[in-house]
């Protein structure tokens, strides 16, 4: 697979329905990452929202598995909302995957990784750098 087309993919904003959610504490409050459903070339599909309730600034960082930067991006706002489409064909394929939501102002990171046993997505690790 190309790295070029898969950040290339990766940066691709959506517009799918939501499905079930799961939930993880965020720097401010509640974050959340959830898988939302498959685009309409069947790759799957990431929704990532801070639900920072005052304006903010944010780095977020995207790594494959092995841990390769797939995007790199900062967002600046309240309520702060993106999708990801991963460009794998499986949602098994993108188990490991890690989304690192740092706090440019408190230094804090949230990363949420996918999971492969599941369609859902955990919070595994907040830290204070």
């Amino acid at each position: 697979m190309n790295f070029r087309t898969m950040a290339v993919a990766l940066v691709t904003v959506l517009a799918i329905g939501f499905t079930n959610s799961t939930y993880a504490n965020g720097p401010e409050g509640q974050g959340e990452l959830k898988f939302v459903g498959h685009s309409a070339n069947n790759l799957p599909v990431f929704q990532l929202s801070l639900n920072n309730s005052t304006a903010a600034e944010y780095t977020v960082t995207v790594r494959d598995a092995e841990k390769r930067i797939l995007l790199s991006e900062k967002l600046k706002g309240e309520n702060i909302s993106r999708r990801y489409k991963l460009d794998v064909e499986e949602l098994s394929l993108a188990a490991g995957t890690t989304f690192e939501v740092t706090n440019k102002l408190t230094k804090e990171t949230t990363v949420y990784e996918v999971s492969s046993s599941r369609k859902v997505v955990e919070n595994v690790v907040v830290s204070k750098l």
